[in-house]
């Protein structure tokens, strides 16, 4: 199968801006978690280039998400179940809405990907505010 770059870093990019700013990331925080500068974390997200493979394996681990996401076209979304309980819906509603973002509508794939976005943000938010409890207990 011939994979088409221009895709995939389109896909790339789209899932990378969503998720800076679905979570309130800044490029500069991205950047130096990274170690590398903010024009080079511009021209991920303008298209121009991509990270290598280390860069890459970091960007999935600050947030969180499988490697297939910022890939495929499809999303790389876990199972339904799994992906179920994390969202809080039913299997039905999942399938549903995989079935939506199956469909070749730039707008429902849009959609999905501020979703996972929107998730990812709450499960930070809830990560810290843990944390900011954790510490206030410690005392």
């Amino acid at each position: 199968m011939i994979v088409n770059m221009n895709q995939n870093n389109n896909i790339f990019d789209r899932r990378l801006r969503g998720l800076l700013s679905a979570s309130g990331v800044e490029r500069g925080e991205l950047a130096r978690h990274l170690g590398v500068s903010v024009p080079t974390v511009n021209r991920w997200l303008n298209g121009i280039s991509t990270p290598n493979v280390y860069q890459f394996r970091a960007i999935v681990h600050f947030f969180g998400l499988p490697y297939e996401w910022f890939t495929e076209d499809e999303g790389g979304i876990p199972n339904v179940d799994d992906l179920a309980v994390k969202l809080g819906l039913s299997p039905e509603t999942v399938e549903a809405l995989l079935e939506l973002a199956g469909s070749e509508s730039e707008e429902v794939l849009t959609a999905v990907d501020d979703a996972v976005c929107a998730v990812v943000a709450t499960i930070n938010a809830v990560y810290d505010d843990l944390l900011a409890i954790a510490g206030n207990s410690g005392g």
